[in-house]
């Protein structure tokens, strides 16, 4: 069974589609073993609960700069001993540190802006934390007036949960 830990910011909206292909059992030989929230608060939380899975926070806002962020985010995927991180919408942007101990084992689902519209993008990450393998991409563009979080809303809905559960389904087929 691959131990697997998903590092979110907010409220981790991305990742109710992987915790339903859970639920259902569609991810042969993966468990979600923990969360880690990288905001205070607990609306992500919320999503896990009842499904046996360590909730843990390391707070992005408490540290002076990204790289101890880093640091500290890698040592605890470390302490939790995830097999694979799976990083949603992770904010800061982890260092080269995560990457580099989780190397050919983190899938991200990763936001990004380009004309306009809001991209979500799955990938596998290299050691670096540059793209090994893309996974897909789902975008939406924004309405007149719209706000940030209508737009995350929309991009949800728009497909960005699916792709990262599809994205673990497909890393996990190649998984040895």
């Amino acid at each position: 069974m691959v131990k697997a830990a998903a590092v979110v910011s907010g409220g981790g909206a991305e990742l109710q589609s992987l915790i339903d292909g859970l639920f259902f059992g569609e991810i042969p030989g993966f468990s979600l073993a923990a969360l880690v929230s990288a905001e205070g608060g607990g609306e992500a939380a919320q999503r896990v609960a009842g499904l046996g899975v360590g909730v843990y926070t390391v707070d992005a806002s408490i540290f002076p700069n990204s790289a101890t962020f880093t640091r500290a985010l890698t040592a605890k995927l470390q302490d939790i001993d995830a097999d694979i991180a799976i990083l949603v919408t992770v904010r800061p942007e982890p260092g080269e540190e995560l990457y580099r101990a989780y190397s050919g084992r983190c899938v991200c689902l990763r936001l990004s802006r380009s004309g306009g519209e809001l991209r979500a993008t799955a990938l596998l990450a290299d050691a670096d934390g540059s793209e090994a393998r893309r996974f897909g991409r789902v975008s939406v563009e924004p309405l007149p007036g719209e706000s940030e979080a209508s737009l995350r809303r929309r991009l949800v809905e728009n497909g960005a949960g699916e792709l990262l559960t599809g994205a673990v389904k497909d890393f996990m087929r190649d998984f040895h």
